[in-house]
């Protein structure tokens, strides 16, 4: 397509060079060179008494960007909620692990005590509180 340059006027486009996307409808001819669409006839614009929107979008911005900190903040408290929770149960997996060794322990201990009682019969000779000696059978549980 030529391009026509007048003087002092803008270049002319050809219609046919600037072709719209299937399924998007023209609202309006084109203008400056390019199509303008439905959905870009609806731009908001905020009115503020600086004139434009510009501190509206300084707001949002600021918004935005005091979210992104938030959200970086709650992640990292979050990280080091995580770490702390996981020395945690190291730990507590370590006093368990040695419990569970005492329990080992002492019941090997009860077993032999057991063993020493069963296999070896003897009377047990204690006295009262009243100065009597008394004849007893082993304990047996």
């Amino acid at each position: 397509m030529e391009l026509e340059q007048r003087e002092g006027t803008m270049a002319a486009v050809g219609f046919e060079e600037f072709s719209a996307p299937p399924g998007s409808e023209l609202a309006l001819p084109p203008l400056f060179g390019g199509h303008i669409l439905e959905s870009e006839l609806e731009t908001e614009v905020e009115f503020v008494s600086g004139g434009l929107g510009g501190s509206g979008l300084r707001e949002r911005d600021e918004e935005e960007e005091a979210a992104r900190g938030r959200r970086r903040r709650q992640r990292e408290l979050n990280r080091r909620k995580y770490q702390a929770l996981g020395r945690r149960c190291r730990e507590i997996e370590q006093v368990n692990e040695r419990v569970l060794n005492r329990l080992h322990q002492v019941q090997r201990i009860t077993r032999r005590l057991q063993q020493e009682r069963s296999s070896a019969p003897s009377l047990s000779c204690f006295l009262s509180t009243k100065g009597r000696a008394s004849i007893m059978r082993p304990w047996r549980g």
